[in-house]
């Protein structure tokens, strides 16, 4: 038997992020979960896990409600069987936590929920069984669930509701794998892109599954041993805190310009962010710092004068969450971005975005071109998310063992 656990993963649901199957309960309903290491919750959406029909379910007392950059949900936790893997990788966990969409709020595109890969600290839920017990509730449990949170009002209600609940916090599904010996404290990912590639009008997801460049492979408990999935030499990047898989950003460059320091995050934010940056493989984008992104588009427009003009009017398309025509990009003329991370020794390791990885050709739409650069997000702190651009092209190895470090080297290229 395999010591780690392979499952391939595609673009075609999530759109902008990977996902994989798994299969819930004891009937084993497929569900394909969106793959988010900015997170560390298990949750899906009630049409792919009829929990009446799940004769392993559990019902617990918890609940949780999660938000997101963008994008929020709430619902109650639930205990059942989860299986990851197909043939000889194909592994059962009997007992896990996950929980199920109850309200509006949340935006997986086609994939029927997320599997967050980050650390327990971010599993958070909430013990509501005194609350429930005091409205009658019997039993005090959140399965079925009692309560109102579909319109916004009701939804922001309820998390001060939960607020003044105890907190608890939950084991994730990778994290329970590993504590049960399934597999070791790490975990792969072959990324090709950052956005599913359209070539086709009306294709479906199970189609969009079949082309090769939106597909990947996500190997949990494995690493540097599945050497046919990448080629050349590893680069190493410390992971500063476990919470995110939180790095230290040191600097930016355009092409061959001076570098662009990156400011620290603010004291008043460490406790909750910890770096002034995240590895984030549920970000379709390089979300830079308010003063990098500026400091980068300008370097874009030394490089390049067009570039401003390009960028605004992808920006205007976007809106509409479509892109510039493909032929609007010229590879040649745009400078790689290289971004300057602190390693384990202490110095730094370079890691180099190709132009086709910042603008995203053929991306969502056939014929569109995509600009995968953005600035901070409105009342987020002063941190760099590092989305799927940076890992393009790569194998990425999340080890959590010991001291966290985050290897990437070139992934083995798709064959079309």
């Amino acid at each position: 038997m395999p010591t780690h656990i392979e499952m391939m993963t595609t673009l075609a649901y999530a759109k902008g992020a990977y996902s994989a199957a798994v299969e819930l309960g004891s009937e084993g309903h497929p569900a394909n979960l969106l793959l988010d290491t900015g997170s560390s919750t298990m949750v899906v959406l009630p049409h792919a896990y009829p929990a009446a029909r799940d004769t392993r379910m559990r019902p617990t007392a918890w609940a949780q409600r999660i938000k997101y950059g963008a994008g929020a949900w709430a619902g109650p936790v639930l205990n059942s069987q989860v299986t990851v893997g197909e043939g000889r990788h194909r592994r059962t966990l009997p007992s896990a936590h996950f929980a199920v969409v109850q309200s509006r709020a949340q935006d997986f595109r086609d994939c029927d929920g997320l599997l967050g890969l980050a650390f327990r600290d971010l599993d958070r839920a909430h013990d509501v069984a005194a609350l429930l017990a005091a409205q009658g509730v019997d039993p005090a449990l959140t399965w079925p669930w009692p309560f109102d949170v579909d319109d916004p009002e009701n939804f922001a209600k309820f998390k001060e509701t939960l607020r003044a609940q105890p907190r608890l916090t939950l084991r994730p599904l990778f994290s329970a794998l590993e504590e049960e010996g399934i597999v070791a404290d790490k975990f792969a990912l072959v990324i090709r892109r950052s956005l599913v590639r359209v070539t086709e009008a009306g294709e479906s997801p199970r189609k969009l599954s079949l082309d090769p460049f939106n597909r990947g492979v996500l190997v949990l408990g494995g690493g540097e041993e599945c050497d046919r999935l990448y080629e050349g030499a590893m680069h190493a990047v410390k992971i500063v805190h476990e919470r995110y898989y939180n790095c230290h950003l040191v600097a930016v460059s355009v092409g061959d310009q001076d570098r662009i320091p990156v400011p620290a995050l603010e004291d008043k934010d460490i406790a909750a962010y910890a770096s002034n940056a995240i590895v984030d493989t549920g970000c379709s984008f390089l979300v830079l710092e308010r003063s990098v992104h500026a400091a980068v588009l300008e370097g874009l427009a030394r490089h390049y004068a067009d570039a401003p003009a390009l960028i605004a009017r992808f920006r205007e398309q976007f809106k509409t969450e479509h892109g510039l025509p493909n032929d609007a990009f010229d590879n040649k003329r745009w400078p790689d971005l290289h971004f300057h991370l602190q390693s384990p020794s202490g110095d730094e390791t370079t890691l180099t975005v190709d132009p086709g990885d910042y603008w995203q050709r053929n991306a969502v739409h056939p014929g569109e071109c995509f600009f995968m650069l953005m600035e901070q997000l409105p009342n987020w702190p002063r941190q760099t998310i590092l989305g799927l651009p940076l890992l393009s092209g790569r194998y990425c190895i999340f080890d959590r063992r010991g001291t966290g470090v985050l290897r990437v080297a070139r992934a083995t290229p798709a064959s079309a």
